[in-house]
């Protein structure tokens, strides 16, 4: 009930990312002629390998798929960034926010597998020359191409998942674009209940840890220090994360507050 009580419907957030910019027309307007660069460069990148049939091969595929990469992750953020600092255009929809952070980190994803591909690529052909192209043939190329965008896209696809059911205590971002972390920080109560979590893990994995550190150590434990430990590690959760959970959870904190309110009354 209280985090309903603190808790807004948002429909657009203000992007603030920008405030302490002094020139923001200049930075703009270099974002700009820079995005433009890179669409025009790749696009004409893309376009010279489709329409050349000598470069249908695995590598110049690769090359091809990299540019795609490039095109949409500079894409994800650019176009909201020159509209903040150069039509002053600083808000936009939940929607869209959540749209341009699904593409942002999928591009960043693909990025990395798309290098890890071309490095492996690469690797064949330079230890395995002679037998490259019975290993790796156009068809099985996009195969693999096609695997890393399912699989990147089944990665990424978590973290919009994980933003929406949660509630909206703030409309404005402090970044200069919609990114996971920027959504994250307008959601209410989270560092509260994460840090609460935090303390729970570490009461729990920590004497275990211990052991595991000390024997890798060559430390010998006495039979009472290591049998300490493990009671620790059997009595310790059980005992810390009630109080953990109940002083750093506000709806708990809460409830607790209106019942000793309620035995006050009676009393």
């Amino acid at each position: 009930m209280y985090l309903q009580n603190a808790s807004m419907k948002v429909t657009h957030f203000i992007i603030n990312g920008f405030d302490t910019v002094k020139r923001p027309v200049a930075v703009g307007v270099v974002i700009l002629i820079i995005y433009l660069v890179s669409i025009v460069t790749n696009l004409l990148n893309i376009l010279f390998i489709i329409s050349d049939k000598r470069l249908h091969k695995p590598m110049y595929i690769l090359i091809c798929n990299l540019a795609i990469v490039d095109i949409m992750y500079i894409s994800s953020a650019s176009p909201t960034m020159v509209g903040v600092l150069v039509a002053g255009v600083n808000t936009i929809s939940y929607l869209e926010c959540l749209i341009q952070m699904f593409v942002f980190h999928l591009g960043g994803v693909m990025e990395r597998f798309a290098l890890a591909i071309m490095a492996f690529d690469r690797f064949l052909a330079i230890i395995y020359p002679l037998q490259y192209h019975s290993y790796l043939k156009n068809t099985r190329i996009l195969l693999y191409t096609y695997i890393l965008w399912v699989v990147a896209c089944g990665f990424v696809v978590v973290l919009p998942a994980t933003v929406v059911p949660l509630p909206n205590c703030y409309s404005s971002l402090r970044y200069s674009f919609c990114d996971y972390a920027a959504v994250v920080r307008t959601t209410c109560k989270i560092g509260s209940t994460l840090v609460s979590h935090l303390i729970c893990v570490i009461c729990h994995y920590c004497p275990a840890f211990v052991i595991i550190v000390l024997t890798r150590l060559g430390v010998v434990l006495t039979l009472e220090e290591r049998q300490g430990l493990l009671i620790a590690n059997i009595l310790g959760p059980s005992v810390v994360n009630p109080f953990v959970y109940c002083l750093r959870t506000k709806e708990i904190k809460h409830k607790i507050f209106m019942l000793f309110k309620k035995i006050q009354v009676f009393r």
